[in-house]
């Protein structure tokens, strides 16, 4: 009978074949997500196995960062439990860490379309794109331009690596494999800036360390969680854009 006993979890580089395993991994992570749940339009929290239909724009979109960051040369890095005696290997967390100066932008059409966005507009239509685009990022932006501001950076988010995505799943979660993955980075790049925003408070408080500003948005539109809501109700989801290494 092979040795069954599983050696500590390590990172590493993803491969190409296993971004569908990235991808299922990092959809179950977020099946709860605020931010998710308000690009989506939900009405209610989905469920993977009931809500086929509403979950295959959210893994659509999941899977769309996953293969831009793969092609505009970005580092897609993961933990993974390996077994003694063999060399199966699987997922407990990953990052996708875009570079400096290489950010995707609705203008940059070929390499989005090639990165699949056409599947997540499809199924978010017109409602999800404006909340991604206008919603979300634009509010973002702006909140990381005042970060950098506060900190008197002369240094721009532009010149920042941006964690454009931090998971770990649901059943590995509370040991630390996102902060692994990110002491990893921070040594390979010591001297670089990082971003990121953090889109829920468990997250906050992993990367607190960084340093966070909130940013609040969707208000009039959904919940907290970010479920479709009414009046008082509709306080809006929050975000937190963070920053580290800002004194350049």
């Amino acid at each position: 009978m092979p040795d069954t006993k599983t050696r500590e979890p390590y990172v590493r580089l993803a491969t190409t074949s296993e971004f569908n395993e990235f991808i299922d991994t990092a959809q179950r992570a977020f099946i709860a997500d605020p931010v998710y749940n308000y690009f989506g339009n939900v009405k209610k929290f989905l469920d993977l196995e009931k809500d086929l239909k509403p979950c295959k724009p959210r893994r659509a979109m999941i899977a769309f960062l996953t293969k831009a960051c793969h092609i505009i040369g970005g580092r897609i890095t993961v933990v993974v439990e390996k077994k003694e005696g063999s060399e199966e290997e699987r997922i407990l967390s990953g990052c996708l860490w875009l570079p400096p100066h290489k950010r995707l932008e609705a203008w940059m059409v070929p390499t989005i379309v090639r990165a699949g966005i056409l599947p997540v507009l499809k199924g978010w239509g017109m409602t999800g794109f404006r909340r991604i685009v206008f919603g979300y990022q634009s509010a973002a932006e702006k909140k990381m331009k005042d970060v950098f501001k506060a900190a008197n950076s002369k240094a721009s988010p532009e010149e920042s690596w941006y964690l454009a995505l931090a998971f770990t799943a649901p059943e590995a979660q509370g040991k630390g494999f996102v902060s692994l993955l990110i002491r990893e980075h921070i040594a390979l790049t010591p001297n670089a800036i990082l971003t990121l925003e953090a889109t829920s408070k468990k997250s906050r408080d992993i990367y607190a360390h960084l340093g966070f500003e909130a940013t609040g948005f969707g208000k009039g539109k959904v919940d907290a969680r970010g479920i479709n809501a009414k009046k008082e109700e509709a306080v809006g989801v929050e975000v937190w854009a963070m920053a580290k290494t800002l004194a350049m």
